[in-house]
């Protein structure tokens, strides 16, 4: 199992991998907005991650009315995804402006990093909920198939929660070794179903073959008697017609 340090390690190259990243604050009428931004190039150290921005931008008095935000990672190419909660807060800092600044920027700020305008969005981190898969197109592929044909979905790559307020780490509720949990008990389950049904079936069988059994006991004795009868009576017809015969004989001879 991974120490903090290494989970947080391994979140900042994720985030690393990405560079822009979706704003979601609470806007009018508690409807949540997302807005893009670019993180800026500074590595991840488990409590904040930064963003510039202008201070008359809507968002900032979002930030100010509800500071609790949502930022969004999301990478296809590489197959990484971070969802980042926290609070945010809106500061005015020149020295880190002045570290976070590169020339690219001032194609959003023109005035360049001394603008009095620009300012920071500081996000604390409570926690992050990250999935990390493959990030090949083969070993996609390969993955997919793997988790289709097998049924094991942790095969798609790792979905943990990192808390770090308490530093520790856990699975996502949504990931496949709890799926795979709760289909080993629905298997359970089904197992004790059929076996319940199997039994009551037994004994629901169980009385009609006693009857049946009882019945051919009882037919048993009444076809012996007939048989012995039909027997018994053969004999009988045939001295009866010996007799008849002899009877037929004398009486022509006596005529002749």
């Amino acid at each position: 199992m991974a120490t903090p340090k290494q989970e947080i390690e391994h979140l900042a190259k994720l985030m690393k991998k990405i560079d822009i990243a979706m704003l979601a604050t609470v806007g009018k009428g508690g409807h949540l907005v997302s807005r893009p931004l670019s993180t800026q190039c500074a590595t991840f150290d488990g409590e904040r991650v930064w963003f510039l921005t202008e201070r008359d931008t809507p968002k900032v008095g979002e930030i100010r009315r509800h500071p609790q935000v949502n930022v969004a990672y999301a990478s296809k190419d590489a197959n990484t995804y971070l969802s980042v909660s926290g609070k945010a807060r809106v500061v005015r800092d020149q020295a880190l402006i002045d570290t976070f600044w590169n020339d690219a920027m001032k194609a959003f700020f023109p005035n360049g990093k001394d603008d009095p305008n620009i300012v920071l969005i500081e996000v604390a981190v409570d926690t992050i909920e990250y999935w990390d898969g493959p990030g090949s197109w083969i070993g996609k592929a390969l993955t997919f198939a793997v988790a289709r044909v097998t049924g094991n979905e942790e095969v798609m790559g790792e979905n943990r929660i990192v808390d770090l307020r308490s530093k520790r780490s856990r699975k996502a509720p949504s990931s496949g070794g709890q799926r795979a949990t709760a289909a080993k008990k629905s298997g359970a389950r089904k197992t004790a179903t059929r076996a319940s049904g199997a039994a009551t079936a037994a004994t629901r069988k169980t009385p009609a073959k006693k009857k049946a059994g009882a019945a051919k006991k009882k037919t048993a004795p009444r076809k012996a008697a007939v048989k012995g009868a039909k027997k018994r009576a053969v004999p009988k017809k045939a001295a009866a017609r010996k007799t008849a015969a002899k009877k037929a004989t004398a009486t022509r001879r006596k005529a002749g």
